[in-house]
């Protein structure tokens, strides 16, 4: 059976605090990729932690491109229905109670009634745009507000005009954000409160069609739904439908597929659409760097760091049309700036450590998803990771110590994680070479690709950071969080060399060690030290409280832990390890989450948690075996046209262990992209016992 967009609720994962997370996610509803989601608003008090979906309170519909609340938003705005005239400021004033059992949350619907005022509001989203409609027992008004206010407001008889000035975060300059509403009753009257906006009419009925742009106010008002509510809610519901169909589960096997479903539109909603199309048919941006329009696509709203591991590899085996238009975006990002993206809202962000979108490129190429574009990505991986910028803001921040040394040093903050993903950047980058037939540069990357091992220290058995002279950092303790390492401690970062895993096991002394090693960090205490940020942060509090010893599954550092089993001498503990995850680590709930979903990247490692495979390395297109969750799902392959059908036969409560796994026939202890998008048929044969 397939998704039924109707049976989605969107607040999971939403229950959320800045001390604590579980999920840090929003209630989003638009359309897949779309440039702006909706949502209530329950606090004006919290900052970014603007909704909880247990607190009962509805200050308005607030249009948000919040990606995340560490990020924070941009160019949003607060539209609130009203039966009555504000006269204090403070939306604490203008605010209603809501039920929250009786209101829905879907993708691609939003409803609820405010009690205050006994006004119905209802949402359904375009690509650029939405259409809400109000009903209440009296004549309505409209209040609008706006964080910096409303400038250049413009007013016609049924229409109003305006756009938000708001502020880039690399530059620093402002940028405008412009909307154009629509209404089907005239406003009859107009004041401000504040910086407020409030808009009244004399119906107890209104509908308001709102358009935007980031380009121009024509585009804005270009972007205006023409559809009635009733069919641009059917057709918003098909973009999700034709999407979430390329998975089609057909047997349960009992288990619940209720948070699969979820987890699919949460992979569904980022990167962001930050492009848009003029009446000539050609598509521009706003290069928000330079504050100027520019021909090409472009995305936002994503951190590869976050997405680089589970996201963009499932887009490459069920979306890689859309990985294609994701790639075109990113490279309008390297003509802008001359470097590639690393954490855009709406620009670069200059957050966490790497370039990781290094994996994502690689990862397109290995599989051939883009070869119009191989020559010109491989290009702008090759500058970006040769070139450094002085502001520390694009690219590789240390590139040329990183150069110098062969790793960067305690000078910079958390040079660990920086040198490990510096070496996987350079083993992308070589693997793209050898395919593209640049023999020298193969060489010479996959060299410095090795770089991390220069941080082993086989006495304390960890990787750890030096000081410019090859000093290991005297004060050292392995469950101490922070300083050296990026959201994580030296326990999970030594595993962080995906593309190394056998060099890994010979540094740690072979396989038998590697094991070792592994098992005593899924069962020792998840204990930590804050000397490195010096409180302790929500990833902390998350490892501690979800049963998993060192395993950390709330953040991307560890999520492939529990596949590294396959390659140790105890292969059978990852199906063990991956059942438990799924069933203590994630639940159908506003508490959904084991830590921040992050764009899409933690719903992404929970499918193919389901799918029974997962890909530990970007950049070989290779998957690693897993568990499945369900008796029978088929996946549909755009690449080849065609269907791929995962069984899992002895599917029991007691089958914990892969007895073996055959793709059409051929039993396999892993499984390339190219195989899989030519099979048939992946059967996984459980056993209540490991395989002997």
């Amino acid at each position: 059976m397939k998704t039924g967009i109707t049976h989605i609720d969107t607040r999971l994962g939403t229950d959320n605090h800045s001390a604590y997370s579980n999920g840090n996610t929003l209630p989003y509803t638009g359309v897949p990729f779309g440039m702006n989601y909706f949502l209530p608003q329950t606090t004006h008090e919290q900052g970014a932690w603007f909704f909880n979906p247990n607190l009962p309170i509805f200050q308005g519909i607030r249009l948000t491109h919040q990606p995340s609340p560490w990020i924070g938003d941009f160019s949003w705005c607060l539209l609130t229905p009203l039966t009555d005239i504000p006269t204090q400021e403070d939306l604490y004033f203008r605010q209603s109670s809501y039920r929250i059992q009786e209101a829905v949350f879907q993708p691609h619907y939003l409803a609820l009634t405010s009690e205050r005022y006994q006004v119905h509001t209802e949402l359904t989203p375009s690509l650029y745009g939405a259409i809400l409609r109000f009903r209440g027992p009296s004549a309505l008004s409209l209040a609008i507000h706006c964080p910096n206010g409303l400038t250049e407001v413009e007013f016609g008889e049924t229409n109003l005009h305006f756009h938000i000035l708001d502020q880039n975060h690399t530059d620093q300059q402002d940028f405008p954000f412009y909307l154009h509403v629509e209404f089907d009753q005239a406003i009859t009257r107009t004041h401000w409160l504040g910086q407020d906006l409030i808009l009244e009419f004399d119906s107890p009925r209104l509908e308001a069609r709102l358009g935007t742009s980031f380009i121009n106010p024509e585009l804005a008002k270009s972007h205006l739904p023409t559809a009635s509510f009733e069919e641009m809610k059917e057709k918003a519901s098909r973009k999700w439908q034709e999407l979430m169909d390329r998975f089609d589960i057909l047997d349960t096997g009992g288990e619940d597929r209720t948070f699969f479903d979820h987890c699919l539109y949460r992979s569904l909603l980022f990167p962001q659409t930050c492009y848009e199309v003029t009446p000539e048919g050609k598509a521009v941006h706003r290069d928000f760097a330079h504050n100027r329009i520019q021909e090409g696509k472009y995305f936002t709203s994503l951190g590869f760091w976050d997405l680089f591991r589970t996201t963009f590899p499932l887009y490459s085996l069920v979306y890689p049309e859309l990985y294609q238009e994701f790639l075109e975006g990113f490279l309008s990002h390297y003509r802008d700036t001359g470097f590639l993206p690393k954490w855009l809202a709406p620009d670069e962000r200059g957050m966490m450590p790497g370039t990781l979108i290094d994996g994502v490129i690689a990862d397109a190429i290995q599989k051939g998803l883009a070869p119009d574009l191989h020559t010109e990505l491989f290009e702008a991986m090759l500058d970006t990771a040769r070139k450094e910028d002085p502001n520390g803001h694009y690219g590789r921040r240390g590139a040329k110590k990183y150069k110098e040394l062969g790793y960067l040093s305690t000078d910079y903050h958390e040079s660990v994680s920086h040198t490990i993903d510096f070496s996987y950047s350079d083993f992308c980058i070589a693997q793209t070479a050898q395919l593209l037939g640049k023999e020298e540069l193969a060489k010479e990357y996959t060299q410095s690709s090795l770089s991390y091992r220069t941080l082993f220290d086989p006495e304390t058995g960890y990787i750890r950071a030096k000081d410019k002279k090859g000093h290991f950092r005297p004060d050292f303790s392995p469950i101490s969080w922070g300083r050296d390492y990026a959201e994580c401690s030296a326990i999970q970062a030594t595993l962080g060399a995906l593309h190394d895993i056998e060099g890994l096991k010979q540094l740690f002394g072979g396989e038998e060690d590697f094991t070792h090693y592994l098992t005593r960090l899924a069962t020792q205490a998840p204990h930590y030290e804050v000397t490195g940020y010096g409180y302790e942060i929500h990833e902390m509090s998350e490892m501690a409280q979800v049963p998993f010893g060192q395993i950390a599954i709330s953040n991307q550092p560890s999520f492939h832990i529990p596949y590294l089993f396959r390659y140790s001498q105890h292969p059978e503990y990852t199906s063990i390890l991956i059942q438990a995850l799924r069933k203590e680590a994630f639940q159908p709930s506003f508490q959904a989450y084991p830590g921040d979903e992050d764009n899409g990247s933690l719903s992404s490692w929970y499918i193919w948690s389901v799918l029974g495979l997962y890909p530990t390395c970007p950049g070989k297109p290779v998957y690693d075996l897993g568990i499945p969750l369900f008796k029978h799902l088929r996946l549909y392959l755009p690449q080849e046209k065609k269907w791929l059908h995962i069984h899992s036969t002895a599917h029991t409560a007691q089958a914990h262990f892969l007895q073996d796994v055959s793709l059409d026939g051929k039993r396999i202890d892993r499984v390339s992209h190219q195989d899989l998008l030519k099979a048939e048929k992946l059967d996984f044969h459980l056993s209540w016992l490991p395989k002997i």
